[in-house]
């Protein structure tokens, strides 16, 4: 009888997987239906998604709830859909400049609402499955778009201390709730890889440690069934580009703990993805791994998956960078090296915190074949030197565009000199803004800004500025911003 019960139990479990698939599928398919448009880029504040929050109270099958406030007396809010005994909770946003999965939220909200798209599974849901959301933990944070609260504390190392009103808000709700599954929803730096290969880590899950010994709990199992099954869902739509978190444990962490106090928790990681800033592809990402959980909590489908699947999943590595240029030659005291150059863009908040420019410098030096790059250029055969400054004084940064520009960069200008500068410390102007005393040192050195001539045959072929590249020939690349120096 045995044998033939394990053929049909392979057969059903095949059937179940190629559903969950279609589902999933179906969700890509259609997140543009409930992409919140009220949000599109990745430094909303709290004043953005409040009438969002607040017109949820117009529909009945929500509730909104006060939860606490900020250091700065900025409401943060609990909000509810579904009546079911089985409990999920989500918080998003506990650093202020880790936005994705908070925009993810509001899509699920549209998609609770809407009543024409996947009517039979949210009717299931919701009589199954109560689930609770605390978008934006840090609003102060996010107001200005850094990682810690107004007091520059961590509210991610104060689980047990308590110090932060945000802190102590996610920690009283907890409590109250005592949610069999909780998600940690966080961003993490764009140049993780899904171990080493070239792949970034777009998502990167982790069932966090209850203890310093990493113990498997019944409740840290079943999260890890649960990331198993994302996992190899997830897997159909981005191969190779999911990764897992560093499993350490942080011992003043709120996921690491809150998997100690009873609840099966998951740390979703929003990394990085090719000609994604604003993180909207991503974004898509989140809303179809939730509701996809979502789906295999509501059926309890998750203990379908082994924990060895859990266990395969590649840790994060850095083997990422911005930009690299590959195989090009550099001149120096008379010899000729053949070197690749990596570069950083480090993204900067202007002083409207609502606006951001890119801060470039040289990150590594040398044979870099290990990496790859979000931008990668094979410049075999031609010579890099560094850019130089253009003598004309020009009085406002308006007057540098009245000239040629690729005149100039054919020349090898990368910087100009101007008498009335803004207060900022870049320029729209595709150019760098020196002073007449600027000097430049000839010699290619760590963490010095990236401005380069690139030579073919002697002539000039690409220009950088500030990390970004230019094809002087044929007009093509665009140069974000440069720096005021």
């Amino acid at each position: 009888m045995l044998k033939l019960i394990i053929p049909f139990l392979i057969i059903l479990n095949g059937i179940t997987m190629s559903q969950d698939n279609n589902f999933i599928h179906s969700l890509s398919e259609s997140h543009s239906l409930f992409c919140e448009k009220k949000i599109n880029d990745r430094r909303f504040k709290h004043k953005d998604i409040v009438p969002l929050i607040k017109s949820l109270k117009n529909n009945k099958d929500f509730i909104v709830k006060k939860a606490g406030e900020s250091v700065n007396k900025r409401d943060i809010y609990l909000i509810s859909w579904g009546t079911g005994p089985k409990k999920i909770f989500m918080w998003s946003q506990m650093h202020g400049d880790e936005s994705t999965a908070t925009m993810a939220l509001f899509d699920i909200f549209n998609f609770l609402k809407d009543n024409e798209h996947f009517k039979e599974f949210k009717d299931e849901l919701k009589t199954k499955v109560t689930l609770y959301f605390m978008p934006m933990v840090n609003p102060d944070g996010a107001e200005v778009f850094k990682r810690r609260n107004y007091f520059d504390i961590d509210i991610n190392r104060d689980a047990i201390r308590q110090q932060t009103p945000e802190g102590l808000t996610l920690r009283k709700t907890f409590d109250s709730l005592k949610a069999d599954f909780g998600f940690n929803l966080h961003d993490q730096v764009i140049y993780h890889t899904t171990g080493i290969n070239y792949k970034s880590a777009a998502l990167s899950f982790l069932a966090p440690a209850p203890d310093y010994e990493k113990t498997i709990t019944p409740l840290r199992e079943r999260a890890m069934r649960l990331i198993a099954k994302l996992f190899t869902e997830l897997s159909t739509i981005i191969p190779g580009h999911i990764g897992k978190y560093n499993d350490d444990h942080e011992t003043r962490a709120f996921g690491d703990n809150f998997q100690k106090w009873g609840t099966s928790t998951i740390l979703i990681e929003t990394g990085g993805w090719k000609d994604d800033p604003e993180k909207q592809f991503l974004r898509k990402l989140n809303f179809i791994a939730l509701i996809s959980s979502f789906k295999g909590i509501m059926e309890e489908s998750y203990n379908k998956f082994e924990v060895s699947v859990y266990n395969s999943i590649p840790f994060n590595e850095e083997y990422l960078k911005d930009v690299i240029l590959k195989n090009v030659t550099y001149e120096l005291k008379g010899k000729k090296y053949l070197v690749d150059v990596a570069i950083l863009r480090e993204e900067k908040s202007s002083k409207d915190s609502n606006n951001y420019y890119y801060k470039s410098s040289v990150d590594d030096i040398g044979d870099l074949s290990v990496f790859s790059g979000y931008e990668e250029y094979d410049l075999t055969g031609m010579t890099l030197e560094k850019g130089q400054t253009y003598n004309k004084r020009f009085h406002h940064e308006a007057d540098v565009l009245k000239q040629d520009i690729r005149k100039l960069y054919k020349k090898g200008f990368t910087n100009v000199i101007v008498k009335h500068l803004s207060e900022e410390n870049f320029t729209k102007i595709p150019f760098n803004i020196v002073e007449s005393k600027y000097k430049v040192d000839e010699t290619l050195n760590l963490n010095e800004s990236a401005d380069f001539i690139i030579k073919q045959n002697d002539k000039v072929k690409y220009v950088m500025v500030n990390g970004f590249l230019y094809d002087v020939d044929n007009n093509l690349g665009e140069i974000k911003n440069g720096m005021v120096r």
